[in-house]
């Protein structure tokens, strides 16, 4: 039996592709500044409201499962870097607080451990502002929201061991991938915006623990603070590091909101990349033969040369 398989809603059809194309046409003459805060008005708005509900405990109820989700991220940047210095994964822990902790092996080298510890705030902020850059493309939300319910369950798989964080992580995955293929592109749009703010803004939203006193709490334990760790590590004050990542989280959220890419310069991109269409043309030509006495005629006979 074979069944057919529709693409997602926000997959890249023409209709999806010709409305936001349409869409920023209306901006032609419009600064940078302008065409941030016409066409993104709601995500701005809703940043704002983030920053101010998640540095109070009532409002990271509000925001949970935003919050579990930059939790991950952040912790999975821990990984990727130890894995980028030569070491590895040993397992992540997510907890119902919205902390978390990654577990990994590293030589023990000042600046690999620095880098690793680095590595939570500034990898949010990085693939934030990468998610921010292509939420007006045509496949950029489609991609993105898939490609991180697919990885937040191969993380369940392979490196989370803690129940509630498989069970949690497990159904974000999934809900992810539903919404990536099910969800209408107005929606899905919404969606992959704002999950890409919490990752960008990761460390705003995280103040009181990154400028903290030297001690946060971990699944309602006691442990250091990446800011102290590096600066254990590589020296100066933790308030110093403290202070360059969260600058850092501010200009990569900044460059995603007024560098994105749009649905008009990537089509045009793309139909430069190709100026030459090859085409053949088909030529046919007619030869007929002279009769053959007054009875019998040949029938005609065609040559088709291809040019």
């Amino acid at each position: 039996m074979v069944m057919e398989c529709e693409l997602p809603d926000a997959c890249g059809n023409d209709t999806r592709e010709e409305s936001l194309i349409a869409a920023q046409q209306k901006d032609d003459g419009r600064s940078r500044t302008e065409r941030i805060l016409q066409r993104d008005k709601v995500l701005l708005g809703a940043c704002v409201l983030m920053l101010i509900l998640m540095n109070f405990q009532t409002g990271r109820y509000v925001l949970y499962p935003f919050s579990l989700f930059a939790t991950w991220v952040h912790e999975m940047s821990h990984g990727t870097a130890a894995i980028l210095v030569g070491g590895r994964i040993g397992y992540l822990q997510i907890f119902q607080d919205g902390s978390g902790l990654c577990y990994y092996y590293v030589a023990d080298v000042a600046w690999r451990k620095a880098v690793v510890a680095s590595a939570g705030y500034c990898g949010t902020a990085f693939w934030g502002c990468i998610l921010l850059l292509f939420r007006r493309t045509t496949l950029g939300p489609t991609i993105g929201t898939i490609g991180f319910g697919v990885a937040m369950l191969l993380s369940c798989a392979l490196y989370v061991r803690n129940t509630f964080g498989l069970v949690v992580l497990c159904i974000e995955g999934l809900f992810l991938l539903s919404c990536g293929w099910f969800l209408p592109a107005v929606w899905l749009d919404n969606l992959y915006a704002f999950l890409a703010a919490t990752s960008s803004m990761n460390a705003l939203m995280d103040i009181k623990n990154l400028f903290g006193s030297g001690q946060g709490y971990v699944n309602g334990e006691v442990h250091n603070t990446d800011a102290h760790q590096v600066s254990e590590y590589w020296g100066n004050d933790y308030r110093f590091w403290a202070t360059s990542w969260f600058v850092f989280a501010i200009v990569m959220t900044l460059v995603g909101l007024f560098f994105s890419r749009d649905a008009r310069e990537l089509k045009r991109n793309k139909t430069d990349s190709d100026p030459y269409q090859t085409t053949q043309t088909t030529t046919v030509s007619t030869i007929a033969v002279p009769q053959v006495g007054r009875e019998q005629r040949a029938p005609p006979q065609y040559w088709a040369n291809v040019v």
